[in-house]
């Protein structure tokens, strides 16, 4: 699987993240990051980045 190049963050990690019962500062604190990545890696269960085009594309019907 390929990682986005300026990504701090690794699947591995970030089910760490998902699983650790430590508070969400010392977690941003731990691993350079915001509390709001952390709260982000918290509540998802799929931990693969995801595309950032729309999942639904408002174009005309053809």
């Amino acid at each position: 699987m390929k990682i986005h190049p300026s990504a701090r963050t690794t699947l591995m990690l970030r089910e760490e993240i998902h699983h650790s019962k430590e508070s969400q500062a010392s977690l941003a604190k731990k691993y350079n990051v915001t509390r709001l990545t952390i709260k982000k890696w918290q509540k998802r269960e799929i931990f693969a980045d995801k595309s950032h085009r729309l999942d639904d594309l408002k174009t005309a019907p053809v």
